[in-house]
Order: structure tokens, then sequence, then C-alpha cells
């Protein structure tokens, strides 16, 4: 037994041994093995060895005592834990011999969490569960977990939707209180109506897909002196929808319609954005009416807006006016043939003239889904972009270009905004572009004319150099974001761009309404916060997540017939491990890893460049892959180069190139 003196030193010692350390605060990040990593305040990042991972959760902000191992790579040691956010997750009920556990689907964490026998409720092995974190590895010593809800059965049709709906805790019910509200506003739309002007004479249609039933806009054009007046009627929900009701409040939650494949969750309920306020064709609607004084060079010269009511004529498909515009005068009725060639000859021009003095978006094939009865990928089907698109594409450009103007101008509305490229990879633009255009490289990029200079010129040359260049730069951008500020969209090229388009889709549009109406009205001008801005921005986020999760993992069931073969894809990342391809045919990635033992190569981090021998990959080039194999379970598709024949090699070259190799 210690006596006091021993003791004494023995705490001395600690207190010394303590003081000595290095101590810092971070959060935890997780990895694919029992391992994990500290993301310090300060930029750093050490490793946390699996015993030390054992007691924390991925996302936790944890203060450490820091080891500089060989080479300046430094090791974590948890001290304290000061928050941990992981309250839910979802996964898979599993049983080994005796023990119960759930194997949770969150990123980084890897190990399987205790399920007590009070904490099962009905759940059975195998089932894929909703759970709430009942302990705390580092406060209570061992992780559990409590059953929350079943999700379903892994043979269960659609189990994938369920599933991805519960772990982004996307909501999928309305409040009785606003099916309540929704059911008290067919009666009131006739006199709604009957309130304002009826501009049904301008001849509405709504051109969307097919199987379309949330028609948010209609278009009219007609001619004017020097170009065309361009009409466009939105459907007008910031009527009947006051702030703080709770059909408001719901949309508020849920922040847009998530368009999941084969589903949609609807930001207000089904019987308001497909029939009360769905411009439905030969129904009378209130709409806000925007009109747009387009010149013949494309410019928009004038803008104004109205509170109005409207009766689309037709509701017309997007094939049907593609066959019209490529010549086959019997796909639309003949009253809207005017009409149609007008808003084709506007589109152009408009197109021309943000070709001329904006950014012009990539024209991308989609790709539609086609689910079979298990609501699993039957086939997958490419579909290039038609004239019926763009001419509907240019038309609500000009609408959001105008309302961002606009509301720019009022001083309030929630703008889509785009601040370029990112503030830490600023360091890397600046030494490529010294490489490249160096007249730029002490530029002030985050300016909208600055910025658009530069992309101007990289997307006019002819230099194969100069298009890796852009390709790479593209790489460093922000996404897009929701702001109560007005600010430039840079990836447009605009000062300012408001959506207000999509207000039975998006709350962001509905709010713009608002502050359109209230401006005009000379009432009180509405205004998100801050913190209501970037819960508006983070919802948004987390349905774009889901949809991309969802797609992958039936993209990955997809392709498990197909290992082996063969397709056409496009690099669109390159990193020190390998290349992400999209194939061409179905728009799914994937990664090719390289290997450096039996192949090496170098990667250019700056260029984003793989050269192999005399082989080189580079962002945006065509390469022949294989699905070599794929992990379902962890949602990954491993890709390899198809290595040709010399005689395909040559096949392939430009007829330039085959000359000088023969």
């Amino acid at each position: 037994m210690l006596n006091a003196d021993a003791l004494k030193q023995l705490t001395q010692l600690k207190t010394e041994i303590r003081s000595s350390k290095e101590f810092a605060e971070g959060r935890v990040r997780g990895s694919s093995g029992k391992f994990g990593f500290i993301v310090l305040d300060d930029g750093r990042e050490a490793f946390l060895p699996p015993s030390e991972m054992d007691r924390v959760f991925p996302g936790d902000r944890v203060r450490v005592s820091l080891t500089e191992e060989e080479q300046g790579k430094l090791t974590a040691e948890l001290d304290q834990l000061i928050e941990s956010n992981l309250s839910y997750l979802v996964g898979q009920y599993i049983q080994r011999g005796q023990g119960h556990f759930i194997q949770p689907s969150e990123q980084g964490l890897s190990r399987w969490i205790f399920l007590p026998p009070k904490a099962r409720g009905k759940a059975q092995p195998g089932e894929f569960i909703a759970c709430s974190i009942a302990r705390h590895p580092f406060k209570d010593g061992k992780s559990q977990a409590k059953v929350e809800s079943v999700i379903g059965k892994p043979d269960m049709a659609g189990i994938e939707h369920a599933f991805i709906v519960a772990q982004h805790r996307l909501p999928n019910q309305f409040s009785e209180a606003a099916l309540a509200q929704a059911a008290s506003i067919p009666a009131t739309l006739e006199t709604l109506c009957a309130e304002r002007q009826d501009l049904s004479e301008l001849g509405f249609v709504t051109i969307d897909a097919e199987t379309t039933q949330d028609m948010d806009d209609a278009l009219a054009v007609t001619t004017a002196e020097n170009g065309w007046n361009l009409h466009i009627a939105v459907a007008d929900p910031s009527s009947l929808i006051e702030p703080g009701s709770p059909l408001d409040k719901e949309a508020r939650q849920r922040a847009n319609s998530v368009y999941l494949t084969g589903e949609t969750l609807p930001m207000l309920p089904a019987s308001l954005c497909e029939n009360s306020f769905s411009l439905l064709a030969g129904e009378l609607r209130p709409a806000l009416v925007l009109h747009i004084a387009v010149g013949a060079d494309g410019a928009l010269n004038g803008f104004e807006y109205e509170f109005a009511a409207i009766r689309s004529r037709h509701k017309l498909s997007y094939n049907q006016v593609a066959r019209f515009i490529e010549g086959d005068d019997n796909a639309v009725p003949a009253d809207q043939h005017q009409s149609l060639r007008l808003l084709d000859s506007l589109s152009k021009a408009r197109a021309s003239y943000r070709a001329g003095h904006s950014l012009m978006m990539e024209d991308r094939p989609d790709y539609e889904l086609v689910l079979n009865e298990q609501r699993k990928i039957e086939r997958i089907e490419k579909q290039e972009r038609t004239a019926a698109q763009r001419m509907v594409e240019e038309a609500m450009l000009a609408a959001n270009i105008c309302a961002g103007e606009k509301l720019a101008e009022i001083g309030t509305g929630c703008f889509s905004i785009h601040l370029g490229f990112r503030d830490e990879r600023m360091a890397e633009i600046r030494a490529l572009l010294k490489d490249v255009l160096p007249v730029y490289a002490e530029q002030d990029l985050h300016q909208l004319e600055v910025y658009l200079q530069l992309v101007k010129e990289l997307e006019s040359s002819e230099d194969a150099e100069m298009k890796n260049v852009l390709a790479v730069l593209k790489r460093m951008l922000r996404p897009g974001e929701l702001s109560n500020k007005a600010a430039p969209h840079l990836g447009l090229g605009l000062a300012h761009y408001a959506t207000v388009t999509s207000p039975i889709r998006k709350f962001n549009d509905l709010h713009n309404h608002r502050a359109l109406r209230a401006a005009q009205a000379g009432g009180e001008l509405p205004s998100l916060n801050d913190e209501q801005g970037e819960a508006l921005q983070q919802t948004v986020a987390t349905g774009r997540q889901a949809d991309r999760a969802l797609q992958q993992w039936l993209y990955c069931q997809y392709l498990e017939s197909k290992v082996g073969e063969e397709f056409t894809g496009k690099i669109t990342l390159v990193n020190g491990a390998g290349i992400g391809v999209r194939l061409e045919e179905n728009g799914i990635n994937g990664f090719v890893r390289f290997n450096g033992k039996k192949n090496p190569f170098e990667f250019d981090g700056k260029r984003l460049r793989i050269s192999r021998g005399e082989e080189r990959f580079q962002l945006d080039q065509e390469v022949p892959v294989k699905v070599s194999a794929v992990d379902t379970d962890k949602r990954r598709v491993a890709l390899e180069l198809v290595v040709n024949t010399p005689e395909e090699q040559a096949d392939s070259l430009p007829a330039q190139s085959k000359d000088t190799a023969s």
C-alpha cells in the first residue's frame, strides 16, 4: 500500500506528464476500418487508434492529447468529450449468438452497437431499423442503442426508398392541421380568382414532362416592335397560405419537394400541388404573372409583374413541342403554332445573348430510371435534351433573372447565389493560373467581372491544355447557396438571381412571391434571418443527398448483373488513387483504382492528371472501361480500364494521327 509521500509523488508525476503534452480540440472523422482521425481546429489531422475510436462516434467534438510519431505524423489520445450530436441512426438488425446489434449505415461508423433486450421492441434480426442512441461509449463505457421503429425487411418492395427516407429523416406525412387547412382552400379559389384580372386571353399553355401533375408555370409569347413580350404565369399559393399557418410551417420544414427516384415527397399536400394550385388546362387559377420585354438580340429590356388569374389552354409535353419544332404541325393544337414558333425564336435569341454576356450551363443528357414492381431499376433510358426543354429553360431563366434584379432592388428575398472558388483552394488556383494565364493570378477572382472574363477566355480557347485547366478549375468551385442577401451567381455569370417559378415545390420561391406582393402593396417586407436561411439551405441539401444515396444503391443493384460488361465513360474525378468515370450509356459513376506496384504512375495534383508510361488521363477524357466489381452494401462500383489492341487504338485516333502512326 502506498504511503502519503508516494501518492503525492505519483500525483505530481502525473501532473508533470500532463503539462508536457500538447492538447487540442477537434472533431472525430471515421473511416472504413476500425481506426479514425481527429480533424483539429487548426487544420491538422491526427490518427485515432482503434482502441480510442471505440470510445467515440463520428462527428463528436473532443479534446485530445497529441503525440508526434515518425515523419511528423500525429497520434491522438482522448482526453474529454465536449459534445456528441449523434442521437439517431439507421441500419440492419444483426444477431450473433446471444448478441444483438445494429449495424449502422452511418458513414465512418464501422462497428456494431449493442441492442439490450428491453430496447429491441418488436424488431426481428435481419430487418432494417431506426434507433436512438441510449448510451455513449465515452460516458458509459459501452455504446447502446434503442429501436425506435422498424423500416422493413430486406426483400420488401421499395425497401431502399423507405430506408433512405428514414435515414435522412425526410417528412412524409402532413399534420392534421395542415391537411385541414389544405381541405379548406378549394372553396376560396373561385372567389380569389373573381377578384383579379383574367389574363387568359394571352394564350397560356403548360409545357412539362408527360407525367407531371404539379404544373407551376405556363407560358405565352406575343410580338413586340423590336422583339417579343414573354408572359410567364406562375402558380400562386402565397395568396392563400399565410406565414405562420400550418401549411406554411410544413412547407418551411420541408423546404422543397424531394424527387426521389420513383417517388415524390411534396412540399405541399398533393391535393394542392397537383390540383388546387396546379395550372391545369381549362381551370381558372390564381397566378403571379411576369411580363418580360425581350429584344430581338435577346436582351431583357423590361420587367413588370402582377397578381392575376389565368386559365391554361393546353397541357403540352416536351415531346409534343419538340416534334412540332422539328416540323410536325400535328403534334400540337393549331392555336399554339404561332406562340410556340415565337417562343422558339425568343429562346434562341436569349441563348445567344447569354452565351455572349453570361455563362451557359453544360448541356448534359438526362437518364430516366424505369423501376419494376419491386421498385428496383428495370432499365435506364438515356434522353438527350430537346429543343422544347431549352425553350422552357430560357423562359424560366429570364423570369428568375428579372426577379433577382427586382428583389435586389427591393432589398429583400431569398437569393440563389454562387460565390465562385473555394477559399481553401485559392492558393492552388493561383499557382495554376500563374502557369497558364498569369494576368489573372493576382486578381480578385471572387469578383463577377473577373471570374466571367477568366471563364470565357478559357472556354473560347482551342488549346487542349486550356480546356483541361477549365475542367480543373470547375472542380474547385463552391456549391450554389441560398442567401437572404443579394449577391452574384458566378456559376451563371449573373449579378443577381432569385427563383420564383416553382412556389408549390420550393419554399424560397414561395417566400419570394410574398416579397413581391408586399413590395407591390407597400406593406412590410418579409425576411429570412441568417438562422432560417441556413436551416432552409441545409434541408434542401439533405434532400439532394437522399436522392443521390438512393440512386447509388439502386445503381449498384442494377450493375450486379453487368460485371464484366464494357462501357464508354468520361473521367469526372482524378486523385492520387485513380480516376472516377461516369458511364455514358446510363450515367452511373464508378472508380478505376490504379495499382502503383504493378504499373507505376505519376499524379499531377495541380492539373488533376495521371501519367502512366505513354498514357495520360485527365478530366473530361473519354475512356473505355468495364465493370470489375460491385459492392452493394458499401454502394461502390469498381471499374477497370479496357486495354485495346494496337489495331483498335489506331482506329480510335483522329485521321491525322493515324497517318503519323502508320
